[in-house]
């Protein structure tokens, strides 16, 4: 088998769960309980989007490379099928080396008994735990995070190193975790169960009436770095990283639950999605009447995409 037709072989609805998506019943097919409009055929291996897709529109339909590219933000094809490789292990020719399972086709159920069978989010599988820490502490420092804030990220269990060697962001209800490799091949993932109406979210203090909201936890932790850097503490606000910028529902899930916010701050990528999802969550704010303030705020370099790279500029 070729390796384009093993990365093919793979069930889109495995991928999905991988990817921190919660797969649902809908007669023979599946969806998603985060986007309704998705369908997952298990029989053909391929989804769509009703809310998208028109014949012969590219995107919003596919294989489960489409899928990578759709719900897991890569550029395309090539790099979407490196990340599936990633993830099982595919080298080559070679069957994958982490185990997945096909799921059967869905009996179709009354309508009472689809409610009752929503799935929801009930914890994450997290990866196992190394010995030690070593690796991602040379890795973030290396990013350019302060050794402050690795300490900090450590001492509340927000960070652990896996037996990849990998970095395992976990949210401090463990309701939302995520991975980022160390090494020089670029992989990221979201564990299994994560809740995506609150991704990774932190308060530096209980009653934080500040929330920055960046797009990964890097991001985050450059953030942090930088208040550092200006001699301001971190510690005074709260922090969401949104795992992207197609999770913006995230933050009105947190004024919701912490009433106490007058203050929103984004500090999105200084790019084409990262803006536009500036926009919408304007939009959103005005239309809820928000009665506090919202910043945009761009790392100060122009060149710079994000905070990050930003940061990695001052060392």
């Amino acid at each position: 088998m070729s390796f384009l037709d093993t990365v093919k072989a793979i069930p889109v609805t495995d991928l999905a769960e991988r990817l921190g998506y919660s797969l649902v019943k809908k007669g023979r097919y599946y969806s998603l309980r985060e986007h309704d409009s998705v369908m997952i055929d298990v029989q053909k291996n391929c989804f769509w989007r009703n809310s998208r897709f028109i014949k012969g529109f590219k995107g919003g339909a596919g294989s489960i490379i489409d899928f990578m590219m759709e719900f897991g933000e890569e550029p395309d094809y090539k790099a979407a099928m490196r990340r599936i490789a990633l993830i099982y292990g595919i080298d080559g020719e070679k069957s994958p080396t982490i185990h997945y399972q096909q799921k059967a086709v869905p009996e179709i159920t009354s309508k009472a008994e689809k409610k009752s069978k929503i799935l929801t989010c009930k914890g994450v599988e997290l990866p196992e735990k190394a010995k030690n820490t070593n690796q991602i502490f040379r890795y973030l420092l290396w990013r350019g995070i302060s050794s402050k804030v690795i300490k900090y990220f450590l001492a509340r269990k927000l960070l652990y190193e896996d037996v990849h060697s990998s970095c395992v962001f976990v949210s401090p209800h463990e309701d939302f975790a995520c991975v980022r490799g160390t090494g020089k091949n670029r992989f990221l993932m979201d564990c299994k169960g994560s809740n995506y109406d609150r991704c990774f979210f932190f308060k530096g203090k209980a009653n934080a009436r500040t929330i920055i909201v960046a797009e990964s936890v890097i991001d985050i932790m450059s953030i942090m770095t930088y208040f550092e850097i200006k001699g301001e503490w971190h510690g005074n606000y709260g922090y969401l990283a949104l795992a992207g910028t197609g999770k913006i529902n995230a933050i009105f899930t947190h004024l919701k639950q912490e009433p106490q916010i007058n203050r929103i701050v984004l500090c999105l990528d200084q790019d084409e999605a990262g803006c536009a999802a500036d926009e919408r969550v304007l939009e959103r704010l005005k239309k809820i009447e928000f009665p506090g303030r919202c910043d945009i705020k761009k790392p100060p370099v122009k060149s710079c995409k994000d905070w990050n790279d930003y940061i990695m500029t001052l060392q």
